[in-house]
């Protein structure tokens, strides 16, 4: 039974702790259902999970465009206050006009 031995929870503290990358994903999860808590417009509970999960895994993948843009990865956890403020619809809104634009002005 993994679960019962203490240097795994050790191990998972220190990786989530230590990690710029989980850093950043955990700030947009909490900020994210602080916004949608405080917008008051969202009631239902699996939504709000599902906003902030969705919102936890953007960060995940800005994080990879961090590492690859060669920013210091300190930026994850700026990144992932960013979308967990902004929310799932318009960074999705955002990103649909940015690749119309693109499209539209290729020949």
């Amino acid at each position: 039974m993994p679960e019962k031995d203490p240097t795994l929870w050790l191990s998972l503290w220190l990786a989530l702790t230590t990690s710029s990358t989980w850093k950043g994903a955990i700030m947009a999860t909490f900020i994210s259902v602080l916004r949608i808590l405080y917008d008051g417009k969202e009631k239902r509970w699996t939504r709000i999970v599902l906003e902030a999960l969705i919102c936890g895994c953007l960060s995940l993948a800005a994080s990879g465009l961090i590492e690859w843009l060669g920013w210091p990865s300190s930026m994850a956890v700026a990144c992932g206050g960013a979308i967990g403020f902004l929310g799932v619809t318009t960074i999705r809104e955002a990103l649909l006009k940015w690749t119309d634009r693109r499209v539209s002005d290729t020949p």
